[in-house]
């Protein structure tokens, strides 16, 4: 059967249709080692963003498509007019008088912007620059350099199936029926999706990380307000984990803008030898634009409740907070501070491949029976990644100077410290790092053990292996330089599961275990 196309200038699909800003994953992955593993913590968070990122085959197809679109342009496009689109079907009828236009058989309308309607029957005018799907349909976007028209900004990739769908290229407002797919990192469902410019609306729906046909926990919502690269409002939101309702709340916010720093949704829990197992939360609210109080409340079964409560200021490489509670650092110890004020500054040094950062905490610790007045403040400076070769081998430096003083014992412990890794990516799945490590603060000095390294000088090396696309295996090794023995063997596996990500530890000669479970988005 000949397929029939029309070309016409028709305006964009909106890019108020695309509910999450691209950039960095909301929640780094960092590991707590001291063999060296977070060396390689870049190799997780490159396998969750691409994760995060992956397209569909169709929307890899749209990609090609609207690539060609553009090497088939007679000349450059006019940034005032609409932008080109082509009507594809098996059966079509198009009048270029009134602008009328009606295909039937696997339709397709492509822009050049790279996005896409499918379906098997529509009509629309292209002079009013509407389109009408009475059935199903389906709708497809990729990011492309030419969606920079749109307000600058590249746009985001999405792919929703839904009915009766009706579109205005020129007003930028639609709506979909029984809506439901995937827009860049979250799945959605609604009864009903609207689109405007400046916002997106879901009615009686979810949006959930967890891609399942029936998802293993979903924030459900009577109208969840969507403002591309600012935030989501979920009215009347209940947390559902299966069919449980966990959590409820007249009115949830959540930040989706390229700065948000963790998403506090859902709880993170796991089981450690040495205190049990674990449940952590945090609640946090904005009071004002970069400034937000928070709580971290978690539960040890062997321990009992350890929280953190806070306030935290943040701007342009600042970052302020007065915090009170009980910290656990990697190595299982524990520190109760009441209260203790932090503040760090990172920039660049002009034009120089070169970053300095300033840190200060001063506060009350308690650990053991003992309570001090703890201060600390330094200076550190780092290069750039220096890459060897090739970009498969990269060499990071760093050099700082801190003096920390306690009022207990009115001691001070001054000197400098300075470390230099060197990692070799064979492979996106293998990879080998070895590490010198030097720090006048130390275990064997401080009058805390909290958050130190065991000794002065230090060696690492390990490895990062990749098993099958959703495993990973990370092995890490720690020597006492100063008596060249081996100290730690750390082995870390990284787990993909459903909807759910497993994180275990065995550290061998502490005899500990530590497993973490994850929600996506970590």
């Amino acid at each position: 059967m000949n397929r029939k196309k029309v070309l016409a200038a028709c305006a964009g699909l909106s890019t108020a249709m695309l509910l999450i800003p691209q950039g960095t994953a909301l929640a780094a992955y960092s590991s707590t080692s001291d063999s060296g593993v977070s060396i390689v913590d870049y190799i997780e968070n490159r396998r969750r963003g691409e994760r995060e990122n992956r397209l569909s085959e169709a929307q890899k197809e749209l990609q090609k498509d609207a690539a060609e679109m553009v090497s088939e342009l007679r000349g450059p496009i006019d940034p005032t007019k609409p932008l080109p689109v082509a009507v594809e079907g098996d059966d079509m009828l198009y009048d270029e008088r009134t602008g009328d236009v009606y295909a039937k058989g696997n339709v397709r309308i492509t822009e050049i912007d790279a996005r896409r309607f499918i379906s098997d029957e529509m009509t629309g005018n292209l002079k009013e620059q509407e389109i009408n799907v009475p059935g199903k349909g389906h709708m497809l976007q990729v990011p492309n350099a030419v969606g920079k028209k749109n307000g600058g900004k590249l746009s985001q990739p999405a792919d929703l199936e839904g009915y009766r769908i009706v579109y205005n290229y020129g007003t930028q407002t639609g709506s979909m029926e029984e809506a439901k797919g995937k827009i860049y990192k979250y799945y959605v469902y609604g009864k009903r999706i609207e689109f405007y410019p400046e916002r997106v609306l879901v009615y009686d729906g979810y949006a959930t990380r967890c891609g399942a046909k029936t998802p293993d926990y979903r924030l459900t919502g009577s109208l969840i307000e969507v403002y591309p690269q600012k935030e989501m409002i979920i009215h009347n939101m209940s947390l559902k984990v299966k069919n449980a309702t966990i959590y409820s709340e007249k009115e949830h916010h959540v930040d989706i803008s390229p700065e948000a720093q963790r998403d506090t949704t859902y709880p993170r829990v796991g089981y450690s030898n040495s205190d049990g197992f674990w449940m952590s939360y945090r609640l946090q609210y904005d009071l004002a634009s970069r400034l937000d109080v928070f709580a971290d409340l978690a539960y040890y079964t062997k321990r009992g409740m350890r929280n953190v409560y806070g306030i935290e200021w943040r701007n342009a490489g600042s970052y302020a907070s007065v915090q009170y509670g009980r910290y656990v650092d990697g190595d299982d110890n524990w520190i109760k501070k009441k209260p203790t004020f932090l503040y760090s500054y990172s920039n660049r040094i002009g034009d120089l491949p070169l970053s300095y950062g300033l840190s200060f905490e001063m506060g009350r610790w308690e650990n053991k029976g003992i309570t001090s007045t703890h201060t600390k403040y330094g200076l550190s400076l780092t290069p750039d990644t220096i890459y060897l070769g090739s970009k498969k081998v990269r060499l990071n430096l760093g050099v700082g100077y801190s003096i920390t003083r306690e009022s207990y014992d009115k001691s001070r412990v001054d000197g400098f410290s300075y470390n230099g890794v060197v990692v070799d990516e064979f492979s996106d799945n293998f990879a080998l790092y070895a590490g010198y490590y030097y720090s006048r603060s130390n275990k064997q000095n401080a009058l805390f053990n909290y958050d130190l390294s065991d000794y002065s000088r230090k060696g690492v090396a390990g490895m990062s292996v990749g098993i099958t696309p959703r495993d990973r295996i990370v092995f890490g090794t720690e020597f006492n330089m100063a008596t060249h023995s081996l100290k730690d063997v750390d082995y870390y596996w990284f787990h993909d599961m459903h909807c759910v990500q497993m994180i275990l530890r065995y550290r061998e000669k502490r005899d500990q275990w530590h497993v973490t479970f994850q929600f996506t988005p970590w």
